[in-house]
């Protein structure tokens, strides 16, 4: 399950971004942990069941150099931690020249997640879809709906069969797993 942000799936310019659900911590008190329970709440509802550790961690420099690392005090263990200092031109981070973490975890669902707030839909794709917009980036929701992905959009949002997506965030990461 991905998501796909509101506003941009307002702009109607044909390409959306597409990332795992999440957001930025509400202040550096807060636990990575926290944030992730927080988050999807907001994001998804309240359906998340447990927070999964992830077999291995990740963790992807800003460089571009992925490496497998082990984490001692942190339990559950996320999948990945990226250090990210190219910031998306959306959002809150546009501005800044800091650099900052993405950590994503692995969670198990309790009921059906609806897109909140500033999600606009859910996007559910396997890695063939995954695959098929990593190698053929022309690729659009009416391909992988042909090929059997699933939508489920916000109330009132819509997602045109012909939007093409972009990978971003943990998108990214997924991608590189596949290579």
């Amino acid at each position: 399950m991905l998501a796909v942000p509101k506003r941009e799936s307002e702009e109607g310019n044909g390409a959306v971004r597409l990332f795992g659900v999440g957001g930025k911590r509400a202040d550096c008190q807060e636990s990575f942990l926290d944030c992730a329970w927080r988050e999807g709440k907001e994001e998804i509802g309240d359906v998340i069941a447990q927070i999964d550790s992830a077999a291995q961690t990740y963790l992807l420099q800003g460089h571009g150099t992925l490496k497998a690392i082990e984490l001692s005090d942190q339990l559950p263990n996320p999948q990945l931690i990226w250090a990210k200092y190219c910031h998306s031109p959306h959002g809150s981070m546009a501005a800044s020249n800091q650099a900052y973490y993405l950590v994503a975890f692995n969670a198990q669902l309790a009921a059906q997640p609806k897109p909140l707030n500033e999600i606009a839909a859910l996007v559910y794709l396997k890695d063939k879809h995954l695959a098929q917009i990593h190698h053929q980036p022309e690729t659009t929701l009416r391909d992988l709906l042909a090929m059997g992905a699933r939508v489920d959009c916000q109330p009132g949002s819509e997602l045109p069969l012909e939007t093409r997506f972009i990978p971003h965030g943990t998108v990214h990461f997924m991608l590189r797993q596949q290579e």
